[in-house]
């Protein structure tokens, strides 16, 4: 062999043995250099504290009999001075006459119906597709378990069916038959008049079927300058209730009050004609609601608040004590695991590196909210030397963190530029 055919390869040796080194010491790099990633999500923190207390209405008991009876208006609903509550049956045979009275009624409803409607293929296809769509809503309430939207359902395709059953007879037929069933129902009525008594409302206000026997003591009235102790003796005023001696009660007004107790530190936080942001575990919405008094804190350090409100009044009428979120922030922001989060050690700068291609790039961001291990963090702004935001290029809007965005959460020694991946 000769000598230069020998040097080429130990050269060529070198080189491939250089590059196998040098390859192997980048995949170990990259694949065992325990970098980590997450991706950003947007995530809402709350500035809360929590509340027990009571609500507070301007309302009367009605009271009722024990007998049989029927509520007419519905909960929460609002009815003026004079409109019926309720009708009151005298025995069993005048309240099973009104159930009679309300079949028949139903039926004639139905007949009504199909007698404003032309019985065509369209109509019948229609009633037809409708009976379906409730045979199969049945199921799916029966698999549920959802009792109350059952019967109503159930109901509802009894109606359908009857319908297609008198949707193929003749119009005159079926013009006979309402107006024998008009005559049947109003014999009833007036049958059943004698036997039956209507209970109306003494003033105007919302109807609601609870009493609990704090109707008489939560009031208004008596909220005035509430204390913890004041409260507790109100509370210790709650009259008995009677099953079958109440009708419901009637809410007057539009204001309603939650009296609550919150420690001194908690009610430091609060002052009178402030308006605050409520969330009650019964309710499916927050409310606003009017910081109205006050209380010095008492030996236990326990102070009273009461708040106010005008809004919503129809769907706290079931609601009496309940737990409440006092909200006093709500921050949205980007959230990150604490890890991923460094501080620039020569300018203080704030940032995170998200993962561009294969690379880890800096983005400064401000720290929105901290929680014990993550922070809710924004790109920062950018601004020129007279204080003025920056206009942001479309190279940069296009690396501007956003919901799914990559972040390296672990990783040694990074650098803007470094490749991660």
């Amino acid at each position: 062999m000769k000598p230069g055919t020998k040097i080429v390869r130990i050269v060529t040796l070198a080189f491939f043995l250089s590059a196998i080194a040098y390859f192997g010491v980048y995949t170990f790099h990259v694949l065992f250099s325990g970098y980590e990633t997450a991706n950003l999500y947007t995530y809402s923190a709350e500035d809360t504290i929590e509340a027990t207390g009571y609500m507070v209405r301007e309302e009367q008991a009605l009271q009722g009999k024990d007998t049989l009876q029927e509520i007419i208006p519905a909960e929460g609903e609002t009815v003026a001075a004079g409109d019926a509550l309720s009708t009151v049956y005298e025995n069993q045979k005048a309240f099973e006459r009104h159930q009679e009275i309300q079949e028949l009624e139903s039926r004639l409803e139905s007949l009504q119906y199909i007698l404003s409607h032309s019985a065509d293929a369209s109509d019948s296809a229609t009633l037809n597709s409708s009976i379906i769509d409730s045979v199969v809503t049945i199921h799916k309430l029966n698999a549920s378990g959802e009792l109350a939207d059952l019967a109503s359902e159930a109901e509802r395709l009894k109606t359908l069916m009857f319908r297609r059953d008198y949707t193929y007879n003749g119009s005159s037929a079926l013009t006979k038959e309402s107006a024998q069933l008009r005559k049947k129902v109003e014999k009833l009525v007036k049958k059943n008049r004698s036997h039956t008594s209507i209970v109306t409302a003494p003033f105007s206000g919302t109807f609601s079927s609870m009493v609990d026997g704090y109707e008489s003591v939560l009031t208004p009235d008596n909220i005035i300058d509430l204390t913890p102790a004041k409260l507790d003796e109100l509370l210790a005023q709650q009259a008995p209730i009677t099953e079958g001696t109440s009708l419901g009660k009637l809410v007057s007004g539009a204001t309603w009050y939650f009296a609550a107790k919150l420690n001194e530190h908690d009610a430091q936080r609060l002052k009178i004609g402030d308006t605050v942001t409520m969330r009650f575990n019964s309710m499916t919405r927050t409310v606003d609601m009017n910081v109205d008094s006050l209380s010095r804190p008492d030996e236990q350090g326990t102070v009273c608040v009461v708040f106010s409100s005008n809004k919503y009044l129809a769907e706290t009428t079931l609601l009496r004590d309940q737990t409440v979120d006092i909200i006093f922030d709500t921050v949205t922001g980007f959230r990150v695991d604490k890890a991923a989060v460094h501080v620039e050690n020569s300018s203080g700068d704030i940032g995170v590196y998200r993962v561009y291609g294969a690379q880890a790039q800096w983005v400064s961001v401000e720290i929105l909210w901290e929680e014990e291990d993550y922070y809710l963090i924004r790109q920062k702004p950018q601004y020129d030397e007279d204080g003025n935001l920056v206009e942001s290029s479309q190279l940069d809007l296009a690396r501007q963190l956003r919901n799914g965005t990559e972040v390296v959460v672990k990783g040694t020694e990074l650098y803007d530029g470094k490749v991660v991946k």
